[in-house]
């Protein structure tokens, strides 16, 4: 009701209660706007810090990229290389290559009669001069074959005087028109019919002969014995196919060698050579080449060559393994690097060149012949390029190096092995 005081006795405190209910709902929203202020403040703050934070890690990577990158260019820009210069590849080049000894002649002495060994003279090992007896054999066989021939070209022998002596009675009896034509030729045509019958025989006593000649089994040329498969008392039979000895040859003796395609041209029939025993590891044995296949084989694409090596004394044995050391003419034009300055990579084989500003240039080269541990090089490369010796993978054009004077020195090398 009216004039009903809610605070003391003061008129202006008075209030309805319509009024303080708006005072509640102002007061509401403040704290609503307070508290949604209060919200996009937090929001604001989080979005500067999140982008702050972004930026200081793109800050911070970067710079750790860029050392990085430079710890990298100090890292290249340290690394230190040695290089070697091409050399002229000289006049003759040489070439090691693995070879066996072979008899110069080696023959199987076969039996060419059917009998028994009576005795053998020359056991392995011998030396023999050609015509020297090996072994004799007994033929009592053949013997009596021989006998029974001979008996039998003297009855063909008696027959054909016979016939010949009845021929020309009946000729001259015909010229006297005693007896018929057909007479005559009965004769003639007996008496040429034993002309061959003889003829047979006398073959036949002669083959026996040569079966009988030999019983008596000699050397083909002068050599050695290397291999003796009879004994006395042995039966042996003509054309068995199994040799009573084998002689060999050995002065001189010939060495096979497979010279690689690359250098085939380069090999001639005079080139001389020498050869390395093992039995004799301080001496070297004199050869010279004396003939070539004059055709690559097409399975190892190699070029038969033989070597032939005196071997007066005997001591060289056939079968012996060894080295053969050639020298051949070499192409003057080339040039002659170690092989571990060579890159091979998928576009062919490459070489680092170390500039004057001691940059990598990555040079493209066409390899002419490989002689083991040097490369004969065609195309690519000039008398005073620096070559990077075992260059890495990861080696690039403009790549800055360190070159080590103490390395950067030539060994010549122009020999080459091939196993």
């Amino acid at each position: 009701m009216k004039g009903t005081f809610l605070r003391g006795d003061r008129p202006d405190a008075q209030y309805s209660v319509h009024d303080h209910e708006e005072s509640r709902s102002v007061a509401s929203d403040r704290k609503k706007w307070r508290r949604a202020l209060l919200l996009k403040l937090f929001v604001f703050l989080g979005a500067v810090s999140l982008i702050a934070m972004a930026g200081y890690g793109m800050m911070t990577r970067s710079a750790t990229t860029e050392r990085l990158q430079q710890q990298a260019n100090q890292a290249f820009a340290a690394m230190a290389v040695s290089v070697v210069t091409p050399e002229k590849a000289p006049a003759m080049v040489s070439l090691d290559l693995p070879g066996q000894t072979q008899a110069y002649i080696q023959a199987p002495v076969f039996a060419q009669t059917t009998g028994y060994v009576k005795k053998w003279n020359f056991d392995i090992g011998s030396h023999v001069r050609e015509g020297d007896v090996l072994a004799e054999i007994d033929t009592p066989q053949v013997d009596q074959q021989l006998n029974q021939a001979r008996a039998q070209l003297n009855v063909a022998q008696a027959a054909l005087d016979l016939s010949e002596v009845t021929y020309k009675r009946d000729a001259d009896l015909y010229r006297q028109n005693v007896i018929a034509a057909q007479d005559v030729d009965t004769a003639a045509d007996n008496f040429h019919g034993n002309q061959s019958t003889v003829i047979a025989d006398e073959a036949n006593v002669k083959r026996l002969e040569a079966l009988e000649d030999f019983k008596i089994v000699k050397a083909p040329f002068e050599g050695i014995v290397t291999v003796r498969n009879t004994d006395i008392g042995g039966m042996v039979n003509a054309g068995s196919g199994n040799p009573l000895f084998i002689v060999a040859r050995i002065k001189p003796l010939r060495v096979y060698i497979n010279v690689p395609e690359s250098m085939a041209e380069d090999v001639s029939v005079g080139d001389g050579a020498e050869l390395k025993f093992s039995e004799f590891p301080e001496r070297t044995f004199a050869g010279k080449v004396v003939r070539t296949a004059g055709a690559i084989d097409p399975a190892s694409r190699t070029l038969r060559t033989e070597v032939d090596v005196p071997n007066e004394n005997g001591q060289l044995f056939p079968g012996a393994y060894m080295q053969v050391h050639l020298s051949t003419g070499g192409n003057r034009q080339s040039l002659l690097v170690p092989a571990n300055t060579v890159l091979f990579r998928t576009d062919g084989a490459t070489m680092g060149v170390v500039g004057s500003d001691n940059k990598v240039e990555l040079r493209k080269i066409e390899i002419g012949k490989d002689l083991g541990t040097h490369l004969e090089i065609a195309q690519g490369l000039s008398p005073g390029d620096r070559l990077i010796v075992n260059p890495s993978d990861s080696l690039a054009s403009g790549q800055i190096v360190r070159i080590r004077p103490s390395q950067n020195k030539k060994k010549p090398a122009i020999a080459a092995k091939h196993a």
